[in-house]
């Protein structure tokens, strides 16, 4: 059976990386984010392998009405793939929810060393994703954090309508300035598919 933990204070982990500090303002509606908002976080990495560590690609806090907007533009076909998708994977996930919390592993590093579906650790991933629920100022560990390893970014893109791909890639370049070669590497946003 699955918990619902909720953290003594927000891991800096999750903080916005420019401030080093919790973001303060939704993305996409800019309002203001505090105990009586709940929201997602997402970071995307990328690994650079000449300094052995990942560095922050993009990151954003969006409301969950901005993010379930973002979903309601998704397509059927997406919703259905994607479904199916997290079905299939949905075996590792749950052993490693049932393990983090049954050993009540409540520290960020615990639930973002592999990804949440494939077990492949982030390490060895050349990007990845942590995706977060933050309630009344608080990481909630649920069935989040959530980790998308570069294998299942792939598996994820391939799923996806070419209007779903359309739409999110637009996310992106509007709320994301990204170099060219860095954009064809890095994925879509993923919080609207969560």
């Amino acid at each position: 059976m699955i918990k619902k933990y909720y953290s003594e204070k927000l891991p800096e982990f999750l903080y916005c990386y420019d401030t080093n500090e919790p973001f303060s303002n939704c993305l996409v509606c800019d309002r203001k984010l505090d105990e009586n908002v709940d929201y997602a976080i997402e970071k995307v990495f990328k690994q650079n392998r000449n300094m052995a560590n990942s560095e922050i690609i993009y990151e954003y806090a969006i409301c969950m009405e901005c993010a379930a907007s973002m979903q309601n533009e998704l397509s059927k076909e997406s919703i259905a793939s994607i479904q199916a998708l997290f079905e299939a994977h949905g075996l590792n996930a749950m052993m490693k929810l049932e393990y983090l919390h049954n050993t009540k592993k409540y520290d960020i590093q615990a639930w973002i060393e592999r990804c949440s579906f494939t077990g492949k650790e982030t390490r060895l991933c050349s990007e990845y994703s942590v995706s977060a629920l933050i309630e009344k100022g608080k990481l909630v560990y649920e069935h989040a954090p959530l980790v998308i390893s570069d294998d299942f970014m792939e598996l994820i893109q391939e799923s996806l309508s070419k209007s779903t791909k359309d739409y999110l890639d637009g996310f992106r370049d509007e709320y994301f300035d990204l170099p060219p070669d860095i954009k064809d590497i890095i994925n879509s946003p993923t919080v609207g598919i969560m």
